[in-house]
């Protein structure tokens, strides 16, 4: 069996490294560019979409990676392994990380059937209960890779690879904005935050657009013309390019905050920023370097460095780091193992915590579902046929396919995209 630690990346630029390497820092604020006036959200833009109540957001899937965050945190999850199925649609080839919500959910998925000639990436919303359709799924973009859906304030949001990013109605799926950025490269779905949408637009911009109407409330430059998500909380937009830089963006202006770049060294992928544990982490997949470094997000200084080839996922008092097939539940004052699960791959990812349990994307192609304090195997399901033992095994690597992974959970049941284009559902056994 062949062992890769490291994506096989799909490099938009060529890597240099320079004969010193340096870091640089910078800590004070500029403006990127003039800030829409901030005023109170409008009656009529309130209204756009049905909000979910607070008790559903905290049981709830909200986009890839869980939330805005990308911590894969459910804080007040209710279900609870062992699962029943409770039923599976067949969409085509491929499903993303879905968005679950109250007794919703919503992904995007590749409905090519094999006889249209090219992908054709559909927005759906279903019952959750049945898996029947809440409304005619709707075609987001026709023979090109790449679309995915997220949730925030009453409305989704959807993105596609050519650029497009649309706002939708949950209840009935109708459109409520869409807007075209020129030359833009998404990959990822956009994030909403206190009424404002943050992405950036792979072409070395990062954007906030008006949650209710799409309009442009601010543009701030990043360092990389490389698809990478944005990631947001009460302390800023964090958007990060593997371990070569990354940068820490103010909510209502874009000004930095502060920023880490390697000067001479470019052509980084974009692997997920996650925030936890009162830092933000970002990974590194280069030769040699296959870590997770945390930044302080009050102060942008680097202040922890741990070997780990998937993205960290965060729980209550945790911060689960894989690397090498060994998921290790660290705590997150002293940063000892509280328990270690290993995969009989080498290659493993955490993709959930919920309801006491942390839900392990293994790469023999289970999901294995752990008990939060002991890591005992509470539950498993195989997704996909085990790997032939001589083929290259990533433990994650969210560029491939059509659609960013993930898996979610709402009101007791749990969603997992599965092989073939399948979507399914699970209840209490």
């Amino acid at each position: 069996m062949q062992l890769a630690t490291r994506p096989l990346r799909r490099r938009l630029g060529i890597l240099c490294v320079a004969s010193v390497t340096m870091l640089t820092f910078t800590g004070s604020p500029q403006a990127a560019a003039p800030a829409e006036r901030q005023t109170a959200a409008s009656a009529a833009e309130e209204a756009l979409g049905q909000a979910a109540t607070a008790g559903e957001l905290r049981d709830a899937t909200l986009g890839y990676r869980a939330n805005g965050r990308a911590d894969s945190l459910v804080t007040g999850a209710t279900a609870a392994p062992p699962f029943k199925k409770l039923w599976t649609r067949d969409f085509g080839t491929v499903v993303s990380a879905p968005v679950a919500i109250g007794d919703k959910v919503f992904a995007v998925v590749n409905a090519n059937d094999g006889t249209e000639g090219g992908p054709r990436m559909m927005l759906v919303g279903l019952h959750a209960a049945t898996g029947k359709d809440l409304w005619p799924a709707v075609q987001l973009e026709q023979n090109a890779t790449g679309a995915g859906v997220a949730y925030g304030g009453g409305l989704l949001y959807t993105h596609t690879s050519r650029g497009t990013v649309a706002a939708w109605d949950p209840a009935t799926g109708r459109q409520k904005w869409s807007l075209t950025l020129s030359s833009a490269s998404l990959h990822y779905p956009p994030v909403w935050y206190d009424g404002l949408v943050y992405l950036q637009n792979g072409r070395g911009t990062a954007l906030a657009l008006r949650a209710g109407t799409g309009a442009r409330v601010w543009e701030a430059p990043v360092s990389e013309w490389s698809v990478a998500p944005a990631v947001v909380d009460a302390s800023g937009v964090w958007i990060g390019f593997d371990g070569l830089g990354w940068h820490h963006l103010d909510l209502k202006t874009g000004a930095e905050l502060h920023s880490f770049h390697v000067p001479g060294v470019w052509g980084a992928y974009g692997l997920p920023v996650a925030l936890g544990a009162g830092a933000a982490w970002t990974r590194s997949d280069s030769s040699g370097d296959v870590t997770v470094t945390a930044y302080d997000r009050k102060s942008g200084k680097a202040v922890r460095k741990l070997p780990a080839d998937a993205t960290p996922v965060f729980g209550p008092g945790r911060v689960y780091v894989a690397h090498l097939g060994k998921v290790r539940a660290l705590d997150s004052v002293t940063y000892k193992a509280a328990w270690t699960y290993t995969s009989s791959v080498e290659a493993a990812t955490v993709r959930l915590v919920a309801g006491g349990h942390v839900y392990v994307e293994d790469a023999d192609g289970r999901l294995v579902v752990l008990d939060e304090k002991t890591g005992k195997v509470a539950w498993t399901y195989r997704r996909y046929p085990e790997p032939h033992p001589q083929s290259i095994i990533l433990a994650e690597d969210d560029a491939r396919g059509f659609v960013v992974p993930g898996i979610a959970t709402s009101a007791s049941r749990l969603f997992v995209p599965s092989a073939e284009g399948t979507l399914i559902a699970f209840g209490k056994a």
